[in-house]
């Protein structure tokens, strides 16, 4: 980069990212996760009347930041909302390979030739991204960075293409993990699957489904071996009842009628094992929890994998 450019920012804090003593890996194109330093910090203060208290406290306690540096002359300054929307397709690399929790920030600021920082406002304010439990118990670390930095550029070149149902079903998987509740988050996931299976009713979407990621594979990935195994739901046991839900929730009916449905019934109310975070987050136990519910986490996950093969 040029002593005489100034260098426009733009970056994102990250919860849940553990790259051991790194203290910054660069993708190329301007693109890295940078650990928390002094610079990003001071955004707190440039930025202290467009947050609250809470996300000015968020940003603090943030240990990581995925950050795009790009150079700008005196005679062509950056499109700031072109680079927010790169930075979030890099993100949804990450969330691809494992959902990672975020504030839901997007800033950018300018670095003088000098060196000095100003930040210089809010260049996306979006709801956070929740991690489901599962994911939630392995942190984002040197691996899983390895494998979403092999699909990057595939999820670059998706964003750019032609390829519609591709780029909605990675804008779908984001509404669906920015989304509290399960329920609506499952439906944005699932409908992001049809949009790559392009299937035509619940059948052909099990089928199609169970053909591209294999009927026995594990719903949940194992992302926690040797430690613990992954929940005992695979593909073909989910897939129908996903569709059901989705529909369902699409159509304004009530869940619990699902158990009457004629095709395929499925009672959605039904209490089924899962996993219940410790304090330290470190050693899950079993917990009975509402089928829906453990579909609407189950379809995010689902959804990363089609993507993964898709791509």
């Amino acid at each position: 980069m040029s002593d005489q450019c100034e260098i426009v920012w733009i970056v994102s804090p990250l919860r849940g990212v553990s790259l051991g003593d790194r203290s910054e890996v660069s993708f190329g194109n301007g693109f890295a996760l940078m650990r928390t330093d002094e610079r990003l910090l001071a955004a707190r203060n440039d930025l202290g009347q467009c947050l609250s208290k809470v996300q000015l406290q968020e940003i603090g306690e943030a240990r990581w930041f995925l950050a795009l540096q790009i150079p700008q002359s005196p005679l062509q300054s950056v499109n700031v909302a072109d680079c927010v929307e790169q930075l979030q397709d890099v993100l949804m690399a990450f969330q691809i390979v494992k959902p990672i929790e975020t504030y839901g920030l997007v800033f950018h600021g300018v670095e003088s030739p000098s060196g000095r920082m100003l930040w210089k406002g809010m260049g996306d304010r979006r709801w956070p991204m929740i991690a489901g439990q599962w994911a939630q118990l392995r942190a984002f670390d040197e691996p899983l960075l390895n494998e979403a930095q092999a699909i990057l550029s595939k999820v670059q070149q998706t964003m750019k293409g032609a390829d519609i149902g591709k780029r909605n079903a990675v804008h779908l998987l984001q509404l669906a993990l920015e989304h509290p509740h399960p329920l609506i988050a499952c439906l944005l996931a699932v409908t992001g699957m049809e949009a790559i299976l392009k299937n035509n009713g619940r059948r052909k979407f099990e089928e199609k489904l169970c053909d591209l990621l294999g009927a026995m594979t594990s719903a949940f990935p194992d992302w926690n071996s040797p430690h613990f195994s992954p929940p005992n739901y695979r593909v073909k046991d989910l897939a129908l009842h996903l569709h059901t839900l989705r529909s369902k929730v699409a159509h304004g009916i009530d869940l619990r009628e699902a158990v009457n449905d004629k095709k395929s019934p499925v009672d959605l109310d039904e209490l089924k094992p899962y996993i219940l975070l410790d304090p330290n987050g470190y050693y899950p136990q079993t917990e009975m929890v509402q089928y829906a519910t453990l579909l609407g986490e189950a379809a995010i996950y689902l959804l990363g994998q089609v993507l993964q093969r898709a791509l």
